[in-house]
């Protein structure tokens, strides 16, 4: 906070400290209009201010005079450069550097003895004793390793001595805290019904006094006011007599003690004018700031856990999943062998036409060459050797679909007519199953690109699943129905009229190795997912009316509406 020197012609700013108790409310009006007398040609404004206001005006805007209390004075010189002019010394001292203390005074007949017997108590003050009185107790307590606001932390703040020596004698207050000589002024009757606390006099001062003695008023020049003035000031108020009933302005006395003492004590002083170090800023702050750092020691603590934590839940996942993919593949292995087994019945159907039609051309062939005993001609031969190929080779392609099956070879899919196929596959399961009855009804043309034996095992699982649910049945039946729905995906299902399934049942049957068989490994319902999955489809299972269950194959779109969507 620095001044900025007054333009020529620009009003002279006196700043005064209001007073209403003590000589000082007499001389200090009166010092402010010598100064006025003084600076008359030069044009000046005098404001009056009390501690709070003249606090915050200081700060709004710095005057070129001010008479302060030396405390007020102290910080003006030490933290805003201004100049210490004059003291004032009254007549009760020597010295103007001591002019003022503190008495601290209790009713008589009381406990309290001395200053540490009123700690913590409820004690009484002027509410506009600076120096004189408030400030010199304050330093005094912290002279002596006391903390001020914990040592005068119940105090009750009074107009004038008169109200303030009535609380004492009612018994509203411990103690009293006076004005440098006032105590002196009482009367005599007061004075016998009131003790001073520890009373000490000084060669500087001959009152009575309970604190240290200190300056009381000065008067402060801003850096920018021209020396000159100053001296005219000085000579001026040095010489002056109007002042000499209380006192007299003499040269300034030093003000570091002062300074010292509100350091020592926290003034809010210091915290108002004096710019903060780090060191200061972090010592207020240091609650917060030792908070904030064991939070965030715990933050760190708690982080190094929970990784730790994660780490761990992380490993057994993983271990988990390896256990996992190992059965995985475990339970896909046992799969194909369940689909190569289903296989064995699927194939020894199949080869067996081929299988026949080369044993008829061969016997065909024998049997003519026997009863003619002539070669066979070269063109009968030939189409009977050609039928012959083609049934072999039609073998080798079953027998190989079923190796490249089981040895995990990708599929080829090819348009395949799921009507066609599924009656193909009910008319073995009838011969294989004449108790059964079956009823159908299949929409005719859906065809699909599909693989056409996993299709097949896919549908002869189910149906050998819906026998098995039907056992203990002395008319079991099977309802077989498939259609286009309105997405353009192919819908079979299958129904039995077993026992069925509760809800529970049929989620549990989601996982491999679930079954309601006594015997099963629970893999059919799997395998059939897993091939409804690879014809981009899907299986569900629901209750069927009035008993039994209904299994849904979804298959993916026919290759009608897959060229239409193309083009």
């Amino acid at each position: 906070m620095t001044g900025v020197e007054k333009a020529p012609g620009e009003s002279i700013e006196i700043y005064v400290e209001r007073t209403s108790s003590g000589n000082s409310q007499f001389y200090i009006p009166g010092t402010a209009n010598i100064l006025v007398s003084i600076l008359q040609h030069d044009g000046c404004e005098v404001l009056s201010y009390n501690r709070t206001e003249m606090v915050k005006a200081i700060k709004n805007n710095l005057p070129d005079l001010a008479i302060v209390n030396s405390d007020l004075a102290s910080v003006m010189q030490k933290n805003l450069h201004y100049r210490h002019l004059l003291s004032f010394k009254n007549l009760v001292s020597s010295d103007a550097g001591k002019l003022s203390g503190s008495l601290v005074v209790v009713r008589k007949g009381s406990d309290f003895k001395d200053l540490e017997s009123i700690a913590g108590l409820r004690i009484g003050r002027l509410d506009s004793s600076r120096m004189a009185g408030w400030m010199s107790a304050v330093g005094e307590v912290t002279a002596r390793g006391y903390s001020a606001k914990d040592f005068f932390r119940r105090v009750q703040s009074y107009p004038n001595d008169d109200a303030l020596i009535e609380a004492l004698i009612k018994g509203d207050i411990a103690a009293a805290i006076l004005q440098g000589c006032h105590y002196e002024r009482f009367p005599e009757s007061l004075r016998k019904e009131l003790l001073p606390i520890e009373p000490r006099t000084f060669p500087e001062s001959r009152c009575i006094s309970t604190s240290e003695l200190y300056p009381a008023w000065s008067i402060m020049a801003a850096p920018w006011l021209p020396e000159p003035l100053e001296e005219r000031i000085i000579a001026k108020l040095k010489n002056e007599r109007t002042t000499l009933d209380f006192g007299e302005w003499t040269d300034p006395s030093s003000l570091r003690d002062v300074h010292a003492m509100l350091k020592r004590s926290d003034s809010e002083l210091i915290e108002e004018f004096e710019p903060e170090s780090w060191s200061s800023i972090l010592w207020k702050i240091r609650y917060p700031v030792l908070f904030v750092l064991a939070a965030l020691l715990v933050l760190f603590i708690h982080d190094r856990l929970v990784v730790r934590a994660v780490n761990r839940q992380t490993t057994l996942v993983q271990d988990a999943l390896k256990k996992q993919w190992a059965m995985e593949r475990k339970v896909e292995a046992w799969e194909r062998t369940r689909i190569v087994s289903i296989m064995s019945s699927m194939v020894a159907h199949e080869v067996k036409q081929p299988l026949t039609v080369i044993e008829n051309y061969t016997q065909s062939l024998l049997s003519r060459q026997e009863k003619s005993g002539e070669p066979v001609p070269a063109e009968t031969m030939k189409f009977a050797l050609n039928k012959i190929e083609q049934s072999v080779h039609k073998a080798i392609e079953i027998i190989e679909h079923v190796r490249a099956y089981s040895k995990n070879r990708p599929l080829e899919f090819k348009p395949t007519d799921v009507s066609l196929l599924l009656q193909k596959i009910l008319t073995d399961f009838r011969l294989k199953n004449p108790k059964v009855g079956v009823e159908t009804s299949i929409q005719p043309g859906l065809i699909i690109a599909a693989d056409n034996f996993e299709l097949s095992v896919c549908f002869m699982n189910i149906l050998k699943n819906a026998v098995q649910a039907m056992e203990s049945l002395s008319t079991p039946e099977i309802k077989v129905s498939a259609s286009l729905n309105e997405d353009g995906i192919v819908k079979v299902t299958v129904t039995d009229n077993g026992r069925g399934l509760s809800e529970q049942e049929i989620e549990r049957l989601r996982y491999p190795l679930q079954t309601s068989k006594e015997e099963g490994l629970g893999l059919g319902l799997s395998i059939v997912k897993a091939i409804a999955e690879r014809h981009r489809g899907s299986i569900r299972m629901v209750p069927a009316q009035p008993r039994g269950l209904s299994v849904i194959v979804l298959l993916g779109k026919p290759l009608e509406a897959a060229s239409q969507t193309k083009a």
